[in-house]
């Protein structure tokens, strides 16, 4: 018998048949239970591909070298790869049974790769043909009869095939690709090659979903059904609340009654139906977006066919999901009761590459493995809960991806109620990019998008899309209980240094948040401040050259200092511009986007308490010694617009929105979107080519050359990582028992977890003054700064890493 995959403590030996039926039939059957409306094929025979692709994708662990290798008879080499070969033959069954050359080559595309990231260029294919070659006539000379019995119900001349097969003319099919492509794109309009180019990603995964979850053996019963059980009543928990606190929730205040309204308008909305694909909020910050929101998907998956509608609500940033997730477990807490606690994960789970990857509650505790932590990644990494709470970089390097690890969920966004929230913080260049994408994964793959923001993008074409506006935004927008800020503009440069000065002996109000565009200027003025007002002022810096944990910390005090209406200052950078609760008097913001201003006005009297118009907000216009202005970090268009749109030196929060809208019409950055919709239109990956950005290159965040460092600022840190260290060196065991092993990565990967709030990114330049020390220690992905090191040279506990150490490094320290 031809094996698949070896016996594990709870499982025997898996046969190649089942495994091959299993990942073809359980790949149909995913095309075949979601809603597509398709124009260059039909669901029908999509969903025969998908089982084809699966039938053929591990063809060629039928070699008598990859089954001594399995039976542990072999070592690993050439011989035994089998994705290769498997896409070879995969290609020609796929050009028999379906008369297409297109998806012949998909299918060829998918199986290759189905073990890493969706790539085309291979400088390796002419070895891979010889090695293919000698696979061949093995698995006819000694396999023959075996492979027969595999294939004969679902192509039953296997063996004519594997005959018939010439490499050197399919080597000549491999390098005229592009030029067949180009001969079928002749035929279809643009927005059928961003089609095309979504199909063979859901392909992709659903083949590797389903081969990872059959070579594990996954058990889903955790999750089966959840789509299709009653959703969360977002009222329910509302009138909860106003028992349990009736103060807060009180139905006569005027606030409330304002945001009872906008609930009440968003589920009222008879535009709310399974056709319309399109919807945006625009409200101002502290109208209750979370809770209309979550009404809104409810009311909307209600009306979808029972097992749609997994909602996906996704952030800007990993340091907002926690307070997101957070309010999101108390409305579906309530709901489930019992249930949620018993199996949180199958109605709730949150996803960002910070996180340990554990399902709760899906495996005992005191039995969880190494083998378990595997599968619960599984899970969480394809989004099988009802509901996820990740980041933009999951959910968009998924749709315009290519790396294996982000594409085996994109099947599981098919149908789903995607949430964009805080969306203005998309790069603008990306916009067209965004604008055609998300229409056709709306069009044709029945995804319902909302876009939430309190100052809206030009991101959809609203003609196009038909896009549903659930609210009267101006209401809301212009309501005097929303016109909370003053905003007083001075556009005259200014040195920074003049600006402390002038600041310290101006400021003696209650509270003033100050934000900055460069962690050197929020540094700088932060440490005049604090030196000038510390006796009447608890002074707080925010960087991210601080932790992770020490940034969670002093937001926390910071939130208690001013429930307790202390006197406080803040200086930080744009980090708490987007979803950070936190409400100030005063607030200053350095010259930037317009749509930071306006999140930066979010942070000042965001929850009225001071009254209408009693947030008091500057936009300041700051310069260094070199007469450099700060905000040159952005584009000098961008700078431009701001300019061109603000007009007056006085405004109020109720001309946020025609400001907005008058900034972001005034956006067409089509070079960076053009060059990946050719790079779409053409399936190029990775491949460089004149005029493109292979898929490969898309970055939603912009990336600069950095290094990541642990900061050790505790004993227990510390402890951590030398235990993790000294876990990596065991691993190097060749001895070692596969039991102790995967009692070693499962701790190690809890280490990680841990390890990552005190983890920051430093350009090469902010490390220089450390380069070639024994400060920096470790190698790889594994460098940090000790606890003792950190203490006596590197970081500050009040505003992070130094760029300059504490003291001269000793020249012991160097190597």
């Amino acid at each position: 018998m031809l094996i698949s995959h070896p016996a594990e403590k709870n499982a025997p030996e898996k046969p190649l048949k089942v495994h091959l039926f299993n990942v073809g039939e359980n790949s149909r059957r995913l095309i075949k239970s979601v809603q597509l409306d398709l124009t260059i094929t039909s669901q029908e025979k999509l969903a025969e591909l998908a089982c084809f692709i699966g039938m053929f994708h591990d063809f060629g662990k039928a070699t008598t070298w990859f089954q001594d290798y399995i039976n542990g008879n072999r070592k690993g080499d050439n011989l035994t790869h089998h994705s290769f070969v498997s896409a070879v033959v995969c290609y020609h069954a796929v050009r028999e049974k379906f008369d297409s050359p297109i998806w012949a080559m998909a299918a060829y595309l998918i199986v290759k790769k189905h073990h890493g990231d969706l790539e085309v260029f291979n400088s390796d294919e002419a070895e891979n043909m010889d090695i293919a070659e000698k696979q061949l006539r093995d698995i006819l000379k000694n396999q023959a009869e075996k492979v027969e019995q595999i294939y004969s119900e679902a192509f039953s001349d296997i063996l004519r095939l594997v005959e018939s097969i010439d490499l050197e003319d399919f080597k000549e099919t491999l390098e005229n690709f592009e030029d067949d492509l180009d001969d079928y794109g002749d035929d279809l309009g643009d927005e059928q090659k961003i089609e095309l180019f979504f199909v063979v990603n859901l392909l992709f995964s659903v083949l590797i979903d389903t081969d990872k979850k059959d070579a594990a053996r996954l058990d889903t019963a955790y999750f089966d059904g959840n789509l299709k059980e009653p959703v969360s009543d977002v009222f329910a928990y509302i009138e909860n609340c106003r028992k349990n606190n009736p103060e807060k929730f009180d139905k006569s205040d005027s606030l409330n009654k304002l945001r009872d309204e906008f609930l009440s308008e968003i589920v009222a909305n008879k535009s709310i139906r399974a056709e319309n694909h399109f919807y945006t909020i625009t409200a101002p910050t502290g109208i209750g977006k979370t809770f209309g929101c979550l009404a809104f998907a409810n009311k909307l998956k209600s009306m979808l066919p029972e097992g749609e509608g997994r909602i996906i609500y996704c952030l800007p940033y990993t340091s907002i999901i926690d307070q997101n997730f957070d309010e999101f477990e108390k409305i579906v807490r309530f709901a489930k009761k019992e249930k949620y606690d018993e199996r949180p994960g199958r109605y709730l789970l949150k996803h960002h590459h910070l996180m340990f990857k554990e399902v709760k509650n899906r495996v005992r505790q005191e039995e969880y493995s190494y083998k378990d932590y595997l599968d619960d990644r599984l899970f969480v990494e394809s989004w099988e809960s009802a509901m996820i709470v990740t980041t933009f970089v999951q959910f968009f390097h998924t749709i315009i991806g290519y790396k294996n690890s982000f594409l085996k969920k994109f099947h599981n966004i098919v149908n789903s109620i995607v949430i964009l929230d805080e969306v203005q913080n998309v790069n603008p260049d990306y916009y067209d990019l965004l604008r055609n994408v998300l229409d056709v994964l709306g069009k044709r793959f029945n995804i319902r998008f909302l876009l939430i923001t309190a100052t809206q993008p030009e991101i959809l074409d609203s003609d196009k899309s038909g896009t549903i506006e659930l609210v009267d935004s101006r209401k809301y927008m212009k309501d005097p209980l929303f016109n909370r800020v003053k905003l007083d503009i001075r556009k005259e440069p200014q040195y920074l240094d003049d600006f402390k000065e002038e600041f310290c002996e101006a400021f003696s109000g209650e509270n003033c948040l100050l934000v900055m565009n460069t962690k050197k200027s929020a540094i700088g003025l932060y440490e005049y401040i604090n030196e000038q007002m510390k006796r009447d002022y608890a002074v707080f810096c925010l960087t991210t050259y601080l932790t992770p944990f020490d940034r969670k910390e002093k937001l926390g005090c910071i939130r208690k200092a001013l429930k307790n209406k202390e006197k406080i200052i803040v200086v930080s950078t744009q980090l708490i511009e987007a979803g950070v609760d936190v409400s100030f008097r005063h607030v200053y913001r350095d010259f930037g986007p317009l749509d930071s201003v306006v999140q930066v006005a979010g942070r000042c009297n965001r929850n009225g308490e001071y009254g209408e118009l009693g947030g008091e907000m500057t936009l300041i216009n700051l310069k260094d010694e070199n007469d450099r202005c700060y905000h040159s970090i952005y584009k000098k268009i961008i700078s431009q617009h701001v300019n061109d749109v603000i007009e007056n030196d006085v405004y109020e929060s109720s001309n946020f929105a025609d400001l907005s809208e008058k900034y972001f019409g005034k956006f067409d950055f089509i070079a960076k979107s053009g060059s990946l919709l050719s790079a779409i239109y053409d399936l190029n990956y990775d491949m460089p080519m004149k005029g493109q950005m292979p898929i490969k290159d898309f970055s939603l965040i912009e990336e600069y050359q950095e290094e990541d460092v642990y900061i050790l600022i505790t004993k227990e840190a510390q402890e951590d990582m030398y235990r993790f260290l000294d876990l990596k060196e065991k691993l190097a065991d060749k001895d070692m028992g596969k039991d102790e092993k995967n009692a070693i990565l499962l701790e190690m990967e809890k280490l990680k977890g841990k390890l990552k709030e005190y983890q920051i990114s430093l350009r090469r330049d902010e490390i220089k003054a450390y380069k070639d020390s024994l400060i920096i220690e470790g190698e790889d992905y594994y460098r940090y700064i000790s606890y003792k090191n950190q203490k006596e040279y590197a970081y500050d506990g009040k505003i992070g890493f130094l760029v300059i150490p504490k003291k001269p490094i000793e020249t012991t320290m160097f190597f």
